[in-house]
């Protein structure tokens, strides 16, 4: 191939390629043929490796048993972390498993968290509390409460889980982020029926939404418990999230202190957006809204793929600038290191852990941008120097996405029919 491309020139009348005597449109027309066959040979290596790579086996949480570790060194003391939670999976055995059960379940449990060297964490056992029912919830949320100012605040720190976790890896994520952002108040990790498997995204998207009314009487819970409630959701949990708060928020009495989005997987097509209308509908149910989106993520291009092409808000950064506002900050947080996904970058990153800290403090981004944590970077329509630039999360260039996820970024539309 590569010696015929060099004695192909196309000021040439004709040319004898493998005796076929033919023209020099027909010979460029032959060689454009086969130059289509090698490029779509290359496609479809490229395509079997990018499977391999991306396999339910390789990302599926519920075919793999995870170790979770604190991002923080070894000298850091680690004690057990005491974690509620809620779920609307069946219980199975002496946890749950990823059916859907239909009903709530809580309890709380003390999770050891292991440091980078220490050996792994037992999995933590389990303490059944009832909240089935208003007034089951409400006892339930009367046991966060007072767990909360006995620690002197009177605060919960609500974590939804995303796509893609087992009951496992969610109450222990919720765990180790609430440890690494020094949280010092209540923990409560909000669990919906994930399958856990990476090639059930569909799935997983309507097992999602049978999790709303559930949120929505455990905010109203916490609420009458005298509770402030910050939120951290993740993905479809950023969903669940915002339909929940938009439904039970009592305006203009704030519902929710800090909600914090993180890679949301909602519908953010310009004309159709439903992204920016359940901002819009919530802002005024919080105090502040802080979104973290990353262009690196490879699991929200599947996503906007399984949604016919429609732009997931926690993939489009730069087009996320458009919904600052008074109370909704926006974060770059695409140099993020994470997993091979790139899309729990939250619990990979002790930078964005840093700076999830800060945001619960209540600072802001001026604030956190002078400690260091965040670059103010010029963008089209906004200077820093006028208070309007683009802040991105400030990452070492060692620890930035490395070779091997730009790879899968450029493999992955192969296999996308929409990207």
């Amino acid at each position: 191939m590569g010696l015929v491309r060099e004695n192909l020139r196309p000021e040439r009348d004709s040319l004898d390629i493998g005796g076929r005597g033919l023209t020099s449109y027909a010979a460029l027309m032959y060689w454009g043929e086969m130059r289509k066959k090698a490029a779509s040979f290359l496609r479809a290596g490229s395509a079997a490796a990018a499977v391999m790579l991306l396999s339910a086996c390789t990302f599926s949480a519920a075919l793999r048993h995870d170790e979770i570790r604190s991002v923080w060194g070894p000298g850091r003391a680690l004690p057990p972390q005491l974690v509620y939670f809620a779920t609307d999976r069946a219980p199975r055995g002496d946890g749950f498993g990823e059916a859907w059960g239909g009903m709530a379940h809580c309890g709380r449990t003390l999770v050891p968290i292991a440091n980078a060297v220490s050996p792994p964490a037992p999995d933590p056992a389990l303490e059944p509390i009832a909240c089935d029912g208003p007034a089951a919830m409400a006892a339930f949320a009367g046991q966060i409460a007072a767990t909360a100012r006995a620690r002197g605040c009177n605060k919960v720190l609500l974590i939804a889980q995303g796509f893609n976790l087992t009951f496992r890896i969610g109450l222990l994520h919720g765990a180790q982020l609430a440890m690494d952002a020094q949280w010092p108040c209540a923990v409560l990790a909000f669990d919906w029926s994930s399958e856990g498997r990476f090639d059930r995204y569909a799935a997983d998207i309507e097992r999602s939404g049978y999790s709303e009314p559930i949120l929505m009487g455990l905010l109203q819970a916490l609420q009458a418990a005298g509770l402030q409630t910050d939120i951290l959701a993740h993905s479809l949990g950023a969903r669940v999230a915002l339909i929940a708060v938009g439904a039970v928020c009592s305006k203009p009495t704030p519902l929710v202190g800090e909600m914090i989005l993180v890679a949301a997987d909602v519908n953010a097509e310009p004309g159709n957006d439903d992204f920016g209308q359940m901002l819009k509908r919530d802002a005024p149910c919080t105090r502040r809204i802080t979104i973290y989106a990353s262009n690196n993520d490879l699991a929200l291009m599947a996503s906007r793929s399984m949604h016919g092409g429609i732009d997931r808000a926690g993939q489009r950064p730069l087009a996320d600038m458009q919904y600052r506002a008074p109370g909704i900050d926006v974060i770059d947080a695409s140099l993020a290191p994470g997993d091979l996904s790139g899309h729990a970058y939250f619990i990979f990153s002790y930078e964005m852990l840093t700076d999830i800290m800060w945001i619960l403090d209540g600072e802001s981004l001026e604030q956190r941008a002078v400690k260091g944590g965040l670059v103010c970077a010029d963008w089209r329509g906004g200077t820093c120097a006028a208070g309007t630039g683009r802040y991105i999360l400030k990452i070492a260039p060692g620890r930035q996405p490395d070779l091997g996820q730009h790879l899968l970024k450029e493999l992955l539309p192969i296999l996308l029919p929409f990207e």
